[in-house]
């Protein structure tokens, strides 16, 4: 992702203000699906002032390619994608990157950490390829 200066906050983040973001991340084998990661970095994308699609929102009980169908086109809404520490482990989170990238979405990554047993965003940083 290429930044021009004013494109930065005064928090020196990038402006995400009515950026249409996707978030990608794990999900499979994680307890709740890791759906409060992905509920965590809604609030804090929104916080930015981001437009956000959240795959965590779909229901339970589908196969993966099923969800991949649907979490594919979400994704190509947008103009940038989040991606959820260990994303690199994920199956779908692989292969959102790989689209993502391929059509020039930009790309971000989340720095999360949890506090009392919750998820919290410190920041997003450009994803380095």
């Amino acid at each position: 992702m290429t930044v021009k200066s004013k494109e930065l906050t005064e928090q020196g983040l990038i402006d995400l203000a009515g950026v249409k973001v996707y978030i990608a991340g794990p999900m499979s084998g994680l307890p709740m699906f890791n759906r409060q990661a992905f509920f965590a970095a809604e609030a804090y994308l929104q916080g930015q002032g981001a437009r956000v699609m959240n795959p965590a929102v779909l229901p339970d009980g589908w196969d993966h390619d099923a969800y991949m169908r649907i979490a594919i086109p979400m994704m190509m809404a947008c103009e940038a994608v989040a991606f959820l520490p260990g994303w690199q482990q994920s199956l779908g989170a692989r292969q959102e990157f790989t689209r993502a990238h391929a059509f020039g979405l930009d790309l971000l990554q989340l720095d999360m950490e949890v506090v009392a047993d919750e998820q919290w965003v410190r920041r997003h940083l450009p994803l380095v390829v």
